[in-house]
């Protein structure tokens, strides 16, 4: 079109010159042409300067109407080749990136093994005498055969003329790497353990126990039939559809159920299970068996139903409702004192139970590695510790439950009644060998309590001073009875080892060598003020933690009591009350809100935190003990 236009300019112009040019208006591949008509050399000048300090491109324009077009026709076929050339080039280069795409996925997968192939290969030793390539690892023994045929596998495959083998070596220094076979069910219960810590080869691995006890504690805090039975109902389906779902890429919340499916499974399981205990489903009691508790109109409380001579008295029932609680407590005004006793002592019997089966593992281990040491100056004043105070603490919790406080013999007596065990715990240390009249739970109460109190002190040296001491005693042995001296001579071990910054001071010699170390044996060095500091904040530590340990199970109390009383609230707040209004529509909005708080905050929030505080119980309360 600029070059029709300016076919006719100069009869029109008068005279008139023109060139046209071409610029980019913005950046990009955009092209803006135009046309300049000028009069004279220089005005021509002065264009071209123009048109170059704006980088545009000058074309120069015949003036003759045939120039004009031959030069417009040779523009049409030089454009008509270019747009040939293109369309041919985008054809093949369509079939060449067709060609490509579909050996881009081989491609791929062929590089990928090549560099883990070749990464491989620089974590192995180079002998450049026998032009071999030399790697050395850990294999498990009954592995062993496997890699031998994988090594003969890969040799067939790859064709080559040298042959691969395998060489067992039995005298290494190293201690092995530890290997547990785990499966897609084990799995999530050894993360679980790993991620407080790895444990030493040959060690006993706590996940087998963490299977029952995790699930278990999670659910004495989220116990609910009805709850248990959602959470087991979804991780159920997980596991059913879990060939489906390994090979999708799931969110971050689905993808974490979807690897803990059989921990939430069991999780769930054991809610049910505990649900019956409590006789809770969706907060509702459960009369399966018949409530073995009556009220009568002669009294407020209420009596057995086959133990009620007298109304006013409220005798418990000769035989108790057959599993977990008794329905009627629910509705009783006692209801929360009675299930906060048991629930408190419980917590108390499984915290001991377990942090006694932790001592329990590290005596295990000492035995195994034959730790003499630590068998009879860790091990055993440890777990004496532990029972005499708190296994007789678990003692008189059970010992309480199976007294009858309303047998005629213990009604006759003014001093029989329950007692109140905190008190008894103070007073054995506070008053040792005075136990109240109303405090006696059986003869010989006050010389038990002295003779527990009394070893339970003693286990505390005990811990204390003979493992430092041995340990030195075994590092002068091995030395062979010498001790390094600053001027090179030696002396017996039994003469007092110079020292000029006071006794005990380790010093570093001319030669490296330390104050007490090997003059000339070699070993490692020993500190003993090291170990003995280490030792005794070892045994402050246990000792300290005894007490705050046990207390740290109440949370299994509290988080139980949590979770009861929101499933109450939200039952009668939301449930019941719009039942109570006859309302369809209220019943509808109420039954949803219902349902979206058991399900957002019960089965969501409330369950995780019950993991967490279960996961804690475990970590810091079950696994530092061994």
């Amino acid at each position: 079109a600029a070059a029709a236009a300016a076919a006719a300019a100069p009869a029109a112009a008068g005279g008139y010159s023109a060139v046209a040019a071409a610029a980019p208006p913005v950046p990009g591949p955009a092209m803006c042409v135009f046309l300049v008509f000028f009069q004279g050399a220089e005005v021509k000048s002065k264009v071209s300067k123009i048109c170059n300090a704006f980088q545009a491109r000058l074309y120069s324009f015949p003036e003759a109407h045939d120039e004009q077009m031959s030069a417009y026709a040779e523009c049409r076929s030089r454009m008509a080749e270019l747009s040939t050339v293109i369309e041919n080039t985008l054809a093949n280069r369509k079939d060449i990136l067709g060609d490509v795409a579909g050996k881009i996925a081989t491609w791929d997968r062929a590089v990928r093994r090549e560099k883990a192939i070749y990464h491989t290969l620089n974590l192995f030793n180079f002998d450049t005498s026998h032009k071999l390539f030399i790697a050395e690892g850990w294999c498990p023994t009954d592995a062993i055969q496997e890699v031998r045929v994988a090594l003969d596998t890969g040799r067939r495959r790859s064709n080559a003329q040298v042959i691969s083998f395998l060489e067992e070596r039995s005298n290494h220094k190293e201690t092995p790497p530890t290997h547990f076979k785990l499966n897609k069910f084990t799995k999530v219960f050894q993360s679980i353990v790993e991620s407080y810590g790895v444990a030493k080869y040959q060690e006993v691995n706590p996940a087998v126990f963490t299977i029952i006890t995790f699930p278990f504690l999670f659910a004495v805090m989220f116990g609910d039939i009805g709850h248990g039975i959602l959470m087991a109902g979804f991780a159920l389906y997980l596991i059913i559809q879990e060939n489906r779902f390994k090979n999708q890429k799931l969110g971050e919340m689905i993808g974490t159920c979807f690897d803990g499916r059989y921990i939430i499974f069991l999780m769930g399981l054991f809610s049910i299970f505990t649900g019956f205990i409590y006789n809770e489903f969706f907060a509702v009691p459960l009369d399966i068996f018949g409530s073995r508790w009556k009220y009568t109109a002669e009294s407020v409380m209420a009596c057995g139903i086959d133990n009620c001579p007298d109304p006013g008295a409220a005798t418990p029932p000769l035989a108790p409702y057959p599993l977990g609680f008794d329905p009627i407590w629910k509705s009783s005004q006692t209801a929360l004192l009675f299930f906060n006793s048991y629930k408190m002592k419980f917590s108390i019997i499984i915290g001991v139970t377990q942090m006694t089966a932790g001592i329990l593992l590290s005596f295990v281990n000492a035995i195994f590695f034959n730790e003499k040491i630590d068998i009879l100056f860790v091990c055993i004043p440890q777990l004496i510790f532990m029972v005499c105070l708190f296994g007789y603490l678990c003692v008189l919790i059970i010992m309480k439950w199976c007294i009858n406080w309303n047998s005629p013999e213990c009604l006759a007596d003014v001093n029989c009644e329950a007692p109140d065990l905190k008190q008894i715990m103070i007073g054995m240390f506070m008053s040792p060998g005075n136990v109240p009249p109303k405090q006696q739970m059986y003869p010989g109460q006050a010389v038990v309590q002295v003779v527990l109190l009394l070893v339970a002190v003693i286990a505390v040296p005990w811990m204390l001073f003979p493992k430092p001491l041995l340990l030195r005693a075994q590092h002068a042995k091995k030395k062979g009875g010498y001790l390094a001296v600053p001027n090179g001579e030696i002396l017996p071990s039994t003469a007092p080892p110079p020292s000029t910054n006071g006794a005990g001071s380790s010093d570093q010699m001319d030669d490296g060598d330390t104050l007490g170390g090997g003059g000339g044996h070699g070993g490692e060095d020993f500190n003993f003020g090291d170990v003995f500091v280490h030792q005794c904040i070892h045994t402050i530590e246990f000792v300290l933690g005894a007490v705050s340990n046990t207390a740290s199970y109440l949370r299994l109390w509290a988080l139980s009591l949590a979770h009861a009383q929101l499933s109450d609230v939200f039952l009668e707040k939301l449930l019941y009350s719009s039942l109570e209004t006859g309302n369809p529509f209220a019943i509808v909005i109420g039954f949803v809100l219902w349902l979206a708080m058991t399900i957002g905050v019960l089965m969501l929030m409330e369950s995780l935190s019950a993991f967490l505080h279960a996961l804690r119980l475990h970590w810091v309360e079950f696994q530092n003990k061994f």
